[in-house]
């Protein structure tokens, strides 16, 4: 089988390892590669992904390797360490898999989460503590939320009948109430900007349209065991 490792180096007995950075990643091709390996975040996984949706490209199947703070794919999942599936893998076993929901908004791809409300604001002082001890793991996001709780509890009642503002959380599938979104299978909002910041599974986008377009666009394979 042959695999690409991104943002880390394995080996695997008996088996084609191409070991390389994001950067490196969209130059090469997808041909005959049977699993990419995604040493990161929600974040790096959304933009491999994407990559691999538009590219046109055949589709390999994906190993996670959870490095990011919350891992909302792999929790999902119940993603096992790397080294696990690396064993099965060289004791000549077929890792297990599980489909995963792929959204569409405008020309990103997302895969749980995308909004313009508090989320947005959440990633983004998130992302100005991504200082010293503060660099890695979730206590930034911690302080994120405590700073951020007293504005979302005065604003909420607004932006809840905005129809400007939306949010969608995609691994509850549950309910849909006011601008909040569980189920999405096509949705049209107008932002009444041309210039507006999103946040789609832990990154911040700019979209300069102010009509945005979602929808289910297709799958992935997750390896799960």
């Amino acid at each position: 089988m042959k695999f690409i490792a991104v943002n880390t180096n394995i080996s695997v007995s008996n088996h084609e390892i191409i070991n390389t950075t994001e950067k490196s990643f969209y130059d090469i091709s997808l041909d005959d590669v049977d699993y990419v390996i995604v040493s990161g975040g929600d974040g790096l996984l959304r933009r491999i992904i994407e990559y691999i949706i538009f590219s046109g490209q055949p589709k390999p199947k994906i190993i996670i390797d959870a490095k990011g703070s919350f891992n909302v794919i792999a929790k999902k999942h119940l993603v096992p360490k790397l080294s696990k599936i690396l064993k099965k893998i060289e004791a000549g076993e077929v890792p297990a898999t599980k489909p995963q929901d792929v959204y569409k908004l405008n020309d990103f791809v997302f895969l749980f989460s995308a909004g313009n409300m508090f989320d947005a604001l959440h990633i983004h002082l998130s992302e100005m503590l991504r200082v010293g001890i503060l660099s890695k793991g979730p206590v930034k996001y911690l302080i994120s939320s405590l700073l951020i709780l007293p504005i979302a509890l005065i604003t909420t009642p607004f932006l809840m009948f905005s129809k400007k503002r939306f949010f969608i959380f995609t691994p509850f599938k549950s309910f849909n109430f006011f601008n909040f979104y569980t189920k999405v299978d096509k949705l049209t909002i107008d932002l009444k900007n041309s210039y507006n910041l999103l946040e789609i599974d832990g990154d911040l986008v700019i979209l300069k349209e102010p009509e945005i377009r979602i929808k289910r666009l297709d799958t992935v394979e997750i390896v799960y065991k």
